[in-house]
Formats: structure tokens, sequence, C-alpha cells
């Protein structure tokens, strides 16, 4: 009797195998989510920021106030000068006379010592917005395995936020002439005259420097201390 069936093979319907892929391509949805939060950041990173805060408001300070240094003459203030200003009290009137450093300087120009020193302020102060940024990006969401280059990139910026200041005040303190840029022509006896010192601005400057450097080293406990 004849067979109503086809001739040939019958296979049975097999569901396909699914290749299960390698751990390390596996992504967890919690390595993906991104939650900025105060809470987030370490005791180190919340402090790094904060340092990070005080040194830029130091540093503008410094820039903007023109008491980098001063002279004495008759127990009262006979000059001052600071980045990007000179003031220089008038004997007759008793008035104080500002300008730009060259308006008292017999040579016309500005010495190459003190354009370094406008030229790093501007350096500083560009550099502390991209440092303060990505402080805080890393306090509120501390991802390094992620963000590991830009991670080295922040250690640089604020690492940057310490030298910039420290060379202002070592070529200021090098380069200016003190006594011979403002001279008192006779020192009277009866006064603390005082033709040259270091001012108020000088010393934020300074303060910014140690404030900045406290924010690198604790940037770098905590990424010892961190499983980046």
């Amino acid at each position: 009797m004849a067979s109503n069936q086809p001739r040939g093979y019958t296979v049975d319907p097999v569901e396909p195998k699914r290749v299960k892929a390698p751990s390390s391509y596996l992504i967890n949805d919690e390595d993906t989510k991104v939650s900025f939060s105060c809470g987030n950041g370490t005791l180190f990173l919340k402090l790094s920021s904060v340092l990070v805060l005080v040194s830029c408001i130091l540093q503008l300070l410094a820039i903007a106030c023109p008491y980098w240094a001063a002279g004495w003459r008759r127990d009262k203030m006979s000059w001052h000068e600071g980045v990007w200003l000179t003031c220089y009290r008038a004997e007759l009137d008793n008035k104080w006379i500002c300008g730009a450093y060259d308006y008292l300087n017999p040579t016309p120009g500005v010495p190459i010592w003190y354009a370094a020193v406008q030229a790093m302020g501007l350096a500083s102060i560009v550099i502390f917005l991209p440092t303060l940024l990505i402080n805080f990006f890393y306090t509120m969401h501390p991802k390094g395995k992620m963000f590991r280059g830009l991670l080295w990139f922040n250690f640089g910026l604020t690492m940057g936020t310490a030298l910039l200041p420290l060379a202002m005040v070592i070529v200021f303190a090098a380069g200016h002439p003190r006594r011979d840029r403002f001279p008192i022509p006779y020192l009277d006896l009866d006064y603390d005259d005082s033709p040259f010192e270091f001012h108020f601005s000088f010393v934020f400057e300074i303060f910014a420097v140690f404030v900045s450097v406290a924010a690198f080293v604790l940037e770098i406990v905590d990424y010892k201390r961190s499983n980046y």
C-alpha cells in the first residue's frame, strides 16, 4: 500500500542556540545610570572642590586688588601696586594718582617680568573655570572608570591652579625693583618709614597656592583609596 506522505527527510524544528556573550561585554544597567548628587562624592572629593573654590576666590581677589606691594612714609601709605594698577600719593594735595605701571617709569613700556605676571594672572583665571566644573562633576558623580582620561586631566588642571599662582609670586618678588621703584628722598627718624613691603594681595596669592596644593593632595588620596 502506497504511503500518502511525501518522500524525503523530516527534520524536527529546533530552536537556535543562543551564544552567551562574554562577561566583559555585559553592561549592567546600574553602570549606565547617571544620578548627579553631592551624596555620591567621597569626603575627599567634597573637600577638594571646596578648596578649589576657595583658591579661585583668593586668586580673583589677589589679581583684582592693586595691593601686591606698598610703601609707607611718615606713617602713611605713599604708594601701592598690583598686577594691573599702580597708585602714588601726591605730596602737595594728598591725593592718589593711579595708572598703568609705566606712568612713573622713566623707561617707557612694561618690563618683561611685569608682563609675565599679568599673562600668568589671566591664564590662572582661565584655568580655574574648567577646574571647578570638573571637580564638581566628580564630586557629584565620581565614576572614574568611565572617564579615566578626564580624571587625569582634572589632576593636571588642579595642579595648574597651584603652579601658576606660585610662578606669579616668584616672578613678582624676584623682578620688582622694590625701593628703587618708588624712592623716598629721605627717611624721617621720627616715623617708621618703609619704602617697600609686600601687601595683602601678595599674601592672598600665596594662600591660593597652598589651598590648591591641598586640593590636589586630596584628589590623589581619593584616587588611591577608590577602586578607579
